[in-house]
């Protein structure tokens, strides 16, 4: 049998999605990932819609956020979820970066995690330009800030491919829904530049 889209953790889930209650959450404890992914009844249906949709939203989160430094050991980046996904997104860059604490968020919440060791430190703050702040003053960013900037920024320029019709950013490949919750913005006439030549 294939595997399952419905992960066996999907009440977790279904508990960030914006509209999920304690009802649905209580009918879903009931049910299996299986049952979930091929029921007909419309309540089942709902709740797998949902499950879906947080998946597709972490999902592009993780793939379209952009990560700039503040410091050696910070790095933040915009994020305006619908759904209660920070922490997921903010834990999957902290384990990708051990040591270097990860800030997402937009103007009125943020997520902070860090992974030290085999355990993550969570913190909600009340936006990205206050928790940005507060990190900063004790770690002492000041140093190399620009260089490290620069090279993030010569990295995405580098990573920018040109497009068959500029019309549409990036082919038409992402959701105009993605580029806003990201806050990306394209950028035109870069050409084929390599990070080497930049460097």
């Amino acid at each position: 049998m294939d595997k399952l889209r419905t992960p066996d953790d999907f009440l977790k889930l279904l508990a960030a999605h914006r509209n999920c209650d304690e009802k649905l959450i209580e009918l879903a404890r009931k049910l299996t990932p299986l049952e979930i992914e091929t029921s007909t009844d419309p309540k089942i249906v709902r709740i797998r819609r949902m499950v879906y949709s947080v998946q597709g939203e972490i999902h592009r989160m993780r793939g379209f956020v952009r990560l700039k430094p503040l410091g050696k050991s910070v790095l933040y980046g915009r994020m305006s979820p619908n759904h209660e996904i920070g922490f997921c997104v903010a834990d999957f860059f902290a384990k990708r970066f051990p040591g270097t604490i990860i800030v997402l968020g937009d103007e009125s919440r943020s997520w902070i995690s860090l992974r030290a060791e085999s355990v993550f430190l969570r913190s909600r703050g009340e936006g990205i330009k206050g928790s940005l702040e507060e990190l900063a003053r004790p770690l002492d960013v000041g140093t190399g800030e620009d260089d490290i900037a620069a090279i993030w920024e010569v990295y995405y320029r580098s990573q920018d491919q040109p497009r068959k019709n500029a019309e549409r950013p990036f082919g038409g490949r992402i959701s105009k829904r993605s580029l806003r919750s990201t806050g990306l913005e394209t950028e035109r006439g870069r050409g084929n530049a390599k990070l080497a030549d930049f460097i």
